[in-house]
């Protein structure tokens, strides 16, 4: 069995985080190492991670001197960790079908994709209940190369656009991570990420399929951070550049682009940010008058 190396990014999450162990160590695929990086939690945090250690010895545990550093900081040093064949990426307040490894590695393998990706199940923990977005009927399973999987990146429909974003609930080959280097001064890292690994990718398989179980919390950063800071305009000023530059159909990019300078102007506008607000009026005055012409 080929060694999975599971990152888990852990900080205060003491309430949550031994059901998200539990349904790591209970998976059915078992050739693991657990990688834990607790990132100088105040709460019950590393206590349970040090009871974890001591009963399963698949699990690394790393503790960092800086409190709330960033997930993406805490990615970067688990990733210089790895020493397995596959990477899989878990939030520490969220948990797993006990198959949700096994599954994704048989797709994998079995299309000989580079990786592999399923669909999730969102549980809103202020009311206690589960938002479900597929139905069986809604199966299927396609291998797509990278410039068909962007795509998905917009599609709606199955939360597949969130699938496309997320670092989770996907297995990666491990190589494919030899240069990548997550943002650490950003409180959103995967919207810069996660995009540039699938183009280092051949082949990518995709299951509609909900096998890990997603958190949602009120405090939650997507939804204590600002709108500037989930929807960047650097990742996608990024991604537009270097996906023109492969020759992609950046239609879909460029109307996405549009609708980020817009929330951007309208946020800077809100805060005071003057210099940064007529940046953003600039920009869609030129495409104003570029359209028009």
């Amino acid at each position: 069995m080929d060694l999975i190396s599971v990152i888990v990014p852990i900080y205060n999450s003491d309430v949550f985080l031994e059901k998200c162990l539990d349904s790591i160590i209970q998976q059915t695929y078992s050739n693991l190492k657990i990688l834990l990086l607790n990132d100088g939690s105040s709460d019950q945090s590393a206590r349970i991670c040090e009871s974890y250690r001591s009963k399963d010895s698949r699990i690394r545990l790393s503790h960092r001197k800086l409190g709330g550093s960033g997930v993406g900081a805490v990615r970067n040093a688990a990733l210089s960790m790895v020493t397995g064949d596959y990477i899989l990426f878990v939030d520490h307040d969220d948990w797993l079908e006990p198959d949700h490894i096994s599954y994704l590695y048989d797709a994998l393998k079995e299309t000989e994709a580079d990786i592999a990706i399923a669909n999730f199940t969102q549980f809103m923990e202020e009311t206690q209940s589960f938002v479900f977005h597929l139905q069986e009927s809604d199966y299927f399973r396609k291998v797509y190369n990278p410039a068909e999987w962007f795509q998905e990146e917009y599609n709606g429909r199955y939360s597949l656009s969130q699938c496309f974003t997320v670092p989770w609930c996907k297995l990666y080959k491990a190589s494919l991570f030899e240069n990548v280097v997550y943002p650490e001064d950003q409180e959103v890292e995967d919207d810069y990420t996660t995009w540039k690994v699938y183009l280092l990718a051949e082949r990518i398989v995709f299951s509609n399929r909900s096998i890990y179980y997603h958190r949602k919390l009120e405090s939650s950063v997507t939804k204590s951070v600002a709108t500037t800071s989930v929807f960047p305009l650097r990742s996608i000023e990024e991604r537009v550049t270097l996906l023109a530059m492969l020759g992609y159909d950046i239609s879909k990019e460029l109307a996405a682009y549009r609708w980020r300078l817009e929330k951007h102007r309208t946020a800077y506008l809100e805060s005071g940010r003057m210099q940064d607000y007529k940046r953003c009026l600039q920009l869609i005055e030129i495409l104003e008058h570029q359209t028009k012409s």
